[in-house]
């Protein structure tokens, strides 16, 4: 029988979703269900249950499946997407042994164990001798290995959401490479594990420890009887997982060539760009990953907290607009839409560093806000976010661009932010680019689509696959007006303050003891 359909798992750190669509990327079945939220059993750390990732997709699918806009038989595949970053420790059965330490966490090791000569000459060699203390200060398996050792010593799989979803739902640990960011050892160039020993003793790991890695649109394995009775999936049902959230958005935006940004207003505020050359920052401006596409990579310039910083506003400011959405039954970003709407480009001289988290390569640098006056309010504080995330996305790319020697021609939109006409059109106005907004917010979700479809040979290619399925929405045009006031403000002030406030920053940290942002 012909496949029509494909269902995507979208496991985010808030809520899990799943969504079956058809060959032209229509929406025919959606459910959702909120995470647990993660907690913090001292200051900085962040982690949630993995059982509770596990018993919400269970809820999710078996909603969808109960669909009858759909037929079950005609399902394809199931491609899935999720929260990139993540440990979770399991035995040989798979059982999680602690919770999953999350990507917001900000843990490190004090006094990592030493490594040997061979392994210092070893990174001196690639240049990457300043990186050993990074890793090992930051690397989840040796602050377990530190201050964790019996879990260690029990530990058969470190996995991620991704690879702990294939275990329950195939028996086996195989991930795709495109789902490993930050302090995992993978050699992104080749979409595999490193391959030099020495790596590992870095980040104190053993190779065995690690999932089997797939290229992002190969099929990991199929539903088992015992998963199909807890999912409602069908049994034997192919599994595909394609990358990690933000690559998904690219893909499920169309944003596979390198003239295409796409903008990702999350948690994190991300300006994606993908080529099918691997290039890398040594500074790292940016970060290389790879991609939802074999043999492609993603150029990701990321603000860590991102969008946090406008949910960040309505919490600590914006009670009002929240209460005003609720009693509207409207989205808050929409009701600050309005309050900002009528304030000019630049917020009247107030200018934001949007560093609530440091960004890596600006060692000091810490979230501020310049220019205040007696004519500001909370709401000239919260467009100076936007335009924060937006001057600061501008920066990143314009380095990105001066890699790929190709200049953007277009910027594409998703993220719970994206539904704010005011954020859209402040990106388009700062990058001067024509700006789509996606029809529908569920890039992450499409992008993983994409991956089953193309995978489980419903297909022939991405470029084929994304002309069918990927449709964009309302187009934002940037107004010449703001932009000259924006490219002012970006190129005179923006671009200059962190290196006028860095001394600053420094000494706020050494006299307070508080160094992290």
């Amino acid at each position: 029988m012909e496949k029509e359909f494909v269902m995507a798992v979208d496991s985010g750190t808030q809520s899990v979703r799943a969504i079956v669509y058809d060959r032209e990327g229509n929406e025919l079945a959606k459910a959702q269900a909120p995470h647990d939220p993660y907690f913090s059993v001292k200051p900085g750390w962040a982690e949630q249950k993995p059982e509770d990732y596990w018993n919400k997709l269970c809820v999710v699918t078996k909603e969808v499946m109960k669909s009858k806009k759909f037929d079950p038989k005609k399902l394809g595949g199931l491609g899935i997407t999720a929260q990139r970053g993540n440990v979770i420790p399991v035995d040989k059965k798979g059982n999680p042994l602690r919770n999953s330490i999350i990507w917001l966490d900000q843990r490190f090791t004090e006094d990592p164990p030493p490594v040997s000569a061979s392994v210092k000459l070893l990174f001196g060699l690639i240049g990457k001798s300043e990186m050993i203390n990074l890793i090992q200060k930051n690397s989840r398996f040796t602050w377990i290995y530190a201050y964790e050792p019996e879990i260690y010593k029990k530990t058969h799989k470190f996995c991620q959401v991704t690879s702990w979803f294939v275990h329950k739902l195939t028996g086996e640990f195989n991930d795709s490479a495109s789902m490993y960011v930050g302090y995992w050892p993978i050699e992104s160039k080749k979409f595999d594990w490193f391959g030099i020993q020495g790596v590992f003793d870095v980040f104190q790991i053993k190779r065995d420890h690690l999932p089997k890695l797939f290229k992002p649109n190969e099929v990991l394995g199929h539903v088992t009887k015992e998963a199909a009775k807890e999912t409602g999936l069908p049994e034997g049902l192919p599994i595909v997982v394609g990358a990690g959230d933000k690559q998904s958005e690219s893909l499920g935006a169309g944003a596979i060539t390198p003239d295409i940004g796409m903008i990702s207003f999350g948690t994190a505020s991300t300006l994606e760009i993908v080529t099918k050359k691997f290039i890398e920052n040594k500074k790292v401006r940016y970060f290389t990953w790879c991609s939802s596409m074999p043999d492609a990579w993603n150029l990701e310039c990321f603000i860590y907290r991102g969008f946090w910083m406008a949910r960040w506003f309505t919490q600590e400011l914006g009670y009002r607009e929240a209460i005003e959405a609720k009693k509207r039954n409207m989205a808050t970003e929409a009701v600050l839409d309005e309050v900002i709407k009528d304030i000019p480009p630049g917020s009247m001289g107030l200018m934001l560093q949007p560093y609530w988290t440091p960004h890596p390569s600006l060692k000091f640098s810490k979230g501020s806000i310049i220019g205040f006056g007696s004519v500001h309010t909370r709401a000239h504080i919260y467009r100076a976010i936007l335009e924060g995330i937006g001057y600061e996305l501008r920066r990143l790319g314009e380095i990105a661009q001066g890699d790929t020697k190709v200049p953007l021609k277009e910027l594409r939109v998703g993220g719970g932010g994206s539904r704010s006409d005011m954020a859209v059109q402040i990106a388009a106005d700062i990058f001067n680019l024509p700006t789509k907004r996606m029809a529908t917010y569920e890039t992450c979700g499409m992008g993983a689509a994409i991956d089953a479809a193309v995978g489980t040979g419903m297909f022939g290619g991405f470029d084929e696959a994304v002309k069918a399925m990927v449709r964009t929405g309302k187009e934002f045009q940037p107004i010449k007006e703001n932009h000259k006031i924006y490219d002012g403000l970006y190129k005179e002030v923006f671009l200059k303050t962190y290196d006028a406030l860095a001394p600053l920053y420094k000494r706020i940290g050494e006299i307070t003891g508080y160094m992290e942002g």
